[in-house]
């Protein structure tokens, strides 16, 4: 297993990625165009592009057994981080109209994509199986985000923003996997994906850490301790020891065990600001808890990685 300082130095320099674009944007080098821009195309052509030359052919979904695992656990780990988020903001006294739907979606996804991946990419560069279950995961993560998830926010679901085109090129990558059809794609736009998919993941991250610092800049420290350590203890803690435990004792697939590690240590997913913004909700609640998890996870996730990775090991 990777050593404490192997794994820091893996995840180190996607929070400095991070937390340059956090800096870009507090001194105002950013515009929103660029940023949506930049969204737009990482969405619709860098994204797919990643999807599309890691899945098919990945050891790690040889069969349809271990894809169907992992799109299970990424749905029904993220309904249980929801019921915990609100048990917690219970606890803390939260009510509807304060955060406490807010707190609940915000505290309960992990940031189960662009956080994930780079990570697991530096961890296992010999092996792409826990890079290219991201994906599969991440399909019951979206399905649980826009069922449940938006239920809990706004008395809606939203199964019809699944449909998008991240999501089209999961779907369409796991059919050329599971058929053998990306045998027959010719090599020239094989070279092409690969190269436009290695630049998805810094602009994500770089532009992640952007959104973060525009959603900072007022009122950030309203009710900030509450909100903080009740994330922390949420996200970071009562999930993290959830997640490494079905790592531990499901009957799945090793590199499925690893990729819920790295997910285990994750702080909080940053689209719930967007959502609730969208749907009514508290969005600077929402910023509070992507900004409290994504600061102590800096200190946790080389911690959590380190000892889950060898506690999970089969």
């Amino acid at each position: 297993m990777p050593s404490y300082f192997a794994i820091l130095s893996a995840t180190l320099p996607v929070f400095l990625l991070m937390g340059l674009g956090f800096l870009f944007q507090r001194r105002q080098w950013l515009s929103e165009e660029t940023e949506m821009g930049v969204m737009r195309l990482s969405l619709h052509l860098l994204f797919p592009c990643l999807v599309l030359t890691l899945i098919p052919g990945n050891p790690a979904l040889a069969t349809i057994s271990s894809g169907a695992w992992a799109i299970g656990l990424g749905f029904a780990l993220v309904v249980t981080g929801f019921g915990v988020s609100w048990l917690v903001a219970q606890a803390l006294r939260m009510r509807r109209g304060e955060g406490l739907r807010t707190f609940t979606i915000t505290a309960g996804i992990q940031n189960y994509g662009f956080l994930t991946l780079p990570i697991a990419v530096q961890l296992f560069p010999d092996n792409e199986g826990p890079a290219g279950l991201v994906f599969v995961h991440g399909i019951g993560v979206e399905i649980a985000m826009w069922t449940f998830g938006l239920a809990i926010l706004s008395g809606k679901m939203g199964l019809r923003s699944l449909v998008n085109t991240p999501f089209i090129a999961v779907l369409t990558a796991l059919l050329l996997n599971y058929t053998g059809l990306y045998h027959y794609i010719p090599g020239v736009v094989q070279t092409m994906m690969e190269m436009l998919g290695r630049c998805s993941v810094p602009m994500a991250v770089f532009i992640i850490g952007a959104t973060m610092g525009r959603f900072s800049r007022e009122g950030i420290f309203t009710d900030m301790w509450r909100v903080a350590c009740g994330s922390v203890v949420a996200r970071l803690g009562l999930m993290a020891i959830l997640i490494l435990v079905v790592a531990k004792f499901a009957p799945i697939d090793p590199d499925l065990k690893r990729l819920l590690v790295i997910q285990a240590g994750m702080p909080s997913a940053i689209f719930p600001i967007v959502l609730a913004r969208l749907y009514g909700g508290t969005p600077l609640v929402a910023v509070q808890v992507v900004l409290a998890t994504s600061l102590v996870s800096v200190a946790t996730v080389p911690l959590v990685l380190a000892w889950g990775l060898g506690w999970v090991a089969p």
